[in-house]
């Protein structure tokens, strides 16, 4: 999708460009021939198209596919008695594709649901602003170049600094973990080959009885 980030609580934070639209909608990552996915939320009304089941009060259900408020149902029947149901479930959401010419703008976003600041889409190059948040596109798609990519970016990047600092620190903790248990053995081995713990003191660059203290409860 984009930039790999830090596992942070078991969360992976993957961050990318995303778009926007007039009326609010963002695009879901996933782009083709018919244009970009657009995203719905987990909380949305039913959206034409998507497949629902109604609950009512009898414990009855109906179920099909939403369309203006009515249900198509898989045997033809258009199911139109909607207002008395106590639950509509969305079983499965239905696809919607805008194209590119819609997207009116881009924002950072992360898959935990973080966003930045906006950046606005103008119509051509020479209108375009970074210093105002204003961007353009090379053509009719609505693909970033590069370096416009990296300017939306930077909130993001700014937005893990902290949790990439923790990763990275974790790793150099694990690896010295990992030497320091490499050095035992060394000395271990080195002990029962017959070395003094002055010579383990001079190869480690510790006096022999820092030596000893390190290492005569290990051996």
């Amino acid at each position: 999708m984009g930039w790999m980030g830090p596992v942070m609580d078991d969360q992976e934070h993957e961050g990318w460009a995303v778009p926007l639209f007039a009326d609010g909608a963002q695009g879901a990552g996933t782009t083709s021939a018919r244009g970009l996915l657009v995203a719905r939320r987990h909380d949305d009304e039913p959206c034409n198209g998507d497949r629902v089941r109604l609950t009512y009060s009898d414990r009855s259900t109906a179920e099909g596919v939403w369309q203006d408020g009515t249900v198509l149902r898989g045997d033809g029947i258009v199911h139109s008695h909607t207002s008395g149901q106590v639950h509509c479930e969305v079983i499965e959401q239905a696809e919607e594709w805008r194209p590119d010419a819609e997207v009116v703008g881009w924002v950072a976003g992360c898959t935990c649901g973080w966003r930045g600041t906006g950046w606005t889409r103008v119509p051509g190059p020479g209108l375009a602003d970074p210093a105002a948040r204003q961007l353009a596109t090379a053509g009719p798609w609505a693909d970033l170049e590069a370096a416009d990519g990296n300017r939306v970016m930077q909130d993001w990047l700014r937005r893990i600094a902290g949790w990439q600092a923790l990763e990275d620190v974790e790793a150099a903790a694990a690896r010295q973990a990992v030497a320091a248990r490499a050095l035992d053995e060394a000395v271990r081995a080195a002990l029962a080959a017959g070395a003094s713990e002055a010579d383990i003191g001079r190869a480690t660059g510790l006096t022999g009885p820092s030596a000893t203290e390190r290492w005569s409860a290990r051996g």
